[in-house]
């Protein structure tokens, strides 16, 4: 199976834009090996949003909202976003996503606390103080540092459990695919966004990248490597168009 692969300098000419995307030189002569999705990928989003505009967009897996961020800032859309309210855990239970604070424990873990019934709060230890980073009072703390909360509905739920009944067939103009990176997780937000995003919208799956070397270094990549492939036959009756951009962690697809 091969999939199609398009250069990130030909997005525009695929895709229908007017102008080609100003991609970082420095970007272009990276390994996939180091890339980072806030220096390498951001670039891409940011175009895809500027160029497509999209007026209603899905987002599934929030963390910090710096992905949601790029679609505030760069066109007039209204986010719905998806994130597990405690975080995604590893199969030992430990958080996937944390980080260390040293002294005064900031608002968000202040806002944690106020919600242990629900949610596990920090753990302290001297002046150290332990959070997961993708929980409760983190969760969007980007989109909300620059006052564009108002314009971001924040769902708290598995993406499994979530329930689209009450979204018209084709309600969003995007969706991008950036939660749980398990095969399983991956095909049921593949199936949700197939089913909520209208003909001739866009639906873009993050952590994309087929290169041997890339997925041998970074699970992530793993996942939803694997659910593409598995579902490629299915995927390629639901999109119009669908490729892997080049250089990138981006699969994009156009809903047929």
């Amino acid at each position: 199976m091969d999939i199609p692969v398009i250069p990130v300098q030909e997005l525009h000419t695929r895709l229908g834009f007017s102008h080609p995307i100003d991609f970082p030189i420095s970007s272009l002569n990276k390994s996939l090996t180091e890339w980072k999705m806030d220096i390498d990928d951001a670039p891409i989003f940011r175009y895809l949003y500027r160029n497509f505009k999209p007026s209603r967009h899905l987002e599934f897996g929030t963390w910090q909202g710096l992905g949601v961020l790029y679609c505030l800032e760069e066109c007039e859309a209204t986010v719905w976003t998806i994130n597990l309210p405690q975080g995604e855990k590893l199969h030992d239970g430990t958080p996937a996503y944390h980080s260390f604070s040293i002294g005064t424990p900031s608002l968000y873990l202040r806002a944690k606390r106020k919600l242990m019934a629900w949610v596990n709060g920090p753990v302290q230890t001297g002046d150290m103080f332990w959070r997961p980073s993708d929980s409760f009072g983190f969760i969007g703390r980007y989109y909300l540092d620059a006052g564009l909360g108002y314009r971001v509905c924040q769902i708290y739920c598995d993406s499994y459990q979530w329930d689209i009944q009450n979204y018209p067939p084709g309600f969003f103009d995007t969706a991008l695919i950036d939660g749980g990176h398990s095969e399983e997780i991956v095909i049921n937000d593949t199936n949700k966004a197939c089913r909520l995003v209208h003909s001739g919208g866009l639906i873009m799956w993050h952590d994309f990248c087929p290169v041997g070397e890339v997925q041998n270094n970074c699970s992530s990549t793993r996942g939803v490597v694997t659910a593409i492939k598995a579902n490629w036959d299915w995927l390629c009756e639901q999109m119009e168009d669908i490729f892997w951009i080049k250089p990138s962690w981006i699969l994009l697809g156009v809903k047929r």
